[in-house]
């Protein structure tokens, strides 16, 4: 009997993440380049350098769901309403906590309907456990290697609102992420698309920075959320 040797990590292993991504979005003939650097410390707080515009500013979002803006022009902060930006947002987050091989579908209340192979892929159906949502059916292809390499949701009348494809994926230190991510959308308007395409760079595993412990300042200033959205939004352009 051969004897095989696993290199496992415990699943409660405190490990940090880190990300530079530049996001490009086409709409409407336009196209914006955003950026931003994340740092994840699993079971911790995803910290978020953003940059657009003139101006940067930092997010963290806590371990409990709760998310806060700070700006250090001003030294001004704004707490968001936990339903307007969520850590399971970013793809990062999602592979980091172990939920890379489905997309997130059993996280974000999806429940695995079909599997189908397709070649040397695989075509899993999700359909959400709740009904009354946008979307009422998902379609999942993982390659040979059981990695996502595309997902498409689809809304009541069977037609696509959202897909994405994933590539390019590396790994380090044992953590597997696909650093080229293209997602089309039609949720914004129906005969006109959305297309984003987020290049992922300098991914980092296991190497913790100062910013991976950033926390707002105590005298920063509290903004009202909508104030301050308005005048990040005005930064921004």
């Amino acid at each position: 009997m051969a004897l095989m040797l696993f290199s496992v990590t415990p699943a409660l292993a405190q490990r940090y993440f880190h990300a530079d991504v530049e996001s490009k979005t086409v709409h409407d003939r336009k196209m914006t380049v955003k950026g931003k650097s994340l740092y994840y410390t699993r079971g911790g707080s995803l910290n978020i350098l953003w940059t657009s515009g003139k101006d940067s500013y930092y997010s963290v979002t806590s371990p409990f769901g709760f998310t806060e803006l700070y700006y250090p022009a001003t030294n001004e902060k704004v707490t968001l309403d936990p339903q307007m930006y969520k850590a399971s947002d970013e793809l990062l987050w999602i592979f980091a906590e172990g939920h890379g091989a489905d997309l997130g579908m059993n996280y974000s209340g999806f429940i695995l309907k079909s599997s189908r192979k397709d070649g040397s892929n695989t075509v899993r159906t999700y359909v959400p456990s709740k009904g009354g949502g946008v979307c009422t059916r998902v379609e999942l292809v993982l390659d040979r290697d059981a990695l996502p390499v595309y997902c498409a949701y689809f809304n009541k009348k069977g037609k696509v609102i959202t897909k994405t494809y994933l590539s390019r994926y590396i790994s380090v230190k044992g953590f597997t992420f696909p650093t080229r991510v293209t997602e089309i959308s039609w949720l914004k308007e129906k005969n006109d698309s959305t297309v984003t395409l987020d290049l992922y760079r300098n991914l980092e595993v296991d190497a913790p920075t100062p910013m991976h412990a950033f926390g707002i300042p105590p005298g920063a200033t509290v903004v009202d959320m909508k104030e301050g959205l308005k005048a990040a939004a005005k930064k921004a352009k």
